[in-house]
């Protein structure tokens, strides 16, 4: 039988997992008596450690990778929008933020340590990045969009995610490390979001039907759009997929 584990971190009002990678550590965040937000690294031994971004009032863990990388976004008294940070294994804490920004979200990360996100300015539209292993930073935005926000990156470095205009609420893109990129909507869906993409190129996804409920989507690398169901239920929401294709949701 499978053995199920529970945990929370010790004094915490509340423990929610974000990520877990493939040697069995969960990162995540877990709330204090005056609700405010610390990441945890739950090893696989069940040793948790806790940290928080230096002068930071909200740290937000979002992913982990197998080299032991934590990344995420926290929060300061100094106002503004979040930014990002990367944790290495040391324990060490990078801040990650795009020139003249006002704000770096990271959604994921890869095994190289790249992460994507957006990013935003004072005039509010989001705009994608990719933070490549050495520090730099790769920005874009889907053509004749008015944001674009990027939620994964495969180990090749093709993100997914989402993007809008005046006519539709999102549409989902495939964008290739090259920068080509492909831009998809669900058949008789009102909005379409790519949420993760596998190795081999399944993008996962939601999107919102005529009676405006979430379902799930699946789009095969040829392009190929299987919409999910679950007989008997309103609508379905995905939250994870592996490489072998599997898809995990509610």
């Amino acid at each position: 039988m499978a053995q199920i584990i529970s945990f929370d971190v010790p004094s915490s009002t509340g423990t929610f997992r974000a990520a877990i990678n493939m040697a069995g550590e969960i990162s995540g965040s877990y709330t204090d008596i005056h609700g405010a937000s610390h990441g945890f690294l739950r090893k696989r031994d069940g040793n948790i450690v806790v940290f928080d971004v230096p002068n930071a009032n909200n740290t937000s863990p979002v992913a982990i990778n197998s080299r032991g990388q934590i990344t995420g976004w926290y929060t300061n008294t100094s106002g503004g929008g979040g930014k990002g940070f990367l944790r290495g294994p040391d324990g060490s804490i990078l801040t990650i933020a795009l020139p003249n920004s006002t704000q770096t979200i990271p959604t994921a990360m890869n095994a190289k340590g790249e992460i994507t996100g957006h990013y935003g300015h004072s005039s509010g539209p989001s705009h994608g990045f990719v933070r490549k292993a050495d520090g730099s930073f790769l920005t874009f935005d889907i053509p004749n969009s008015s944001q674009t926000s990027s939620n994964d990156i495969t180990p090749a470095g093709a993100t997914v995610g989402q993007w809008g205009d005046a006519g539709h609420p999102f549409h989902g893109f495939l964008r290739k490390k090259n920068g080509a990129v492909t831009t998809f909507d669900v058949p008789k869906s009102t909005s379409t979001t790519a949420m993760a993409v596998t190795p081999a190129g399944l993008v996962m996804g939601r999107y919102s039907d005529v009676n405006g409920q979430p379902q799930c989507f699946l789009r095969q690398p040829n392009g190929t759009i299987v919409k999910i169901t679950i007989l008997g239920a309103v609508s379905a929401t995905p939250w994870a997929i592996n490489p072998a294709g599997d898809i995990v949701g509610v």
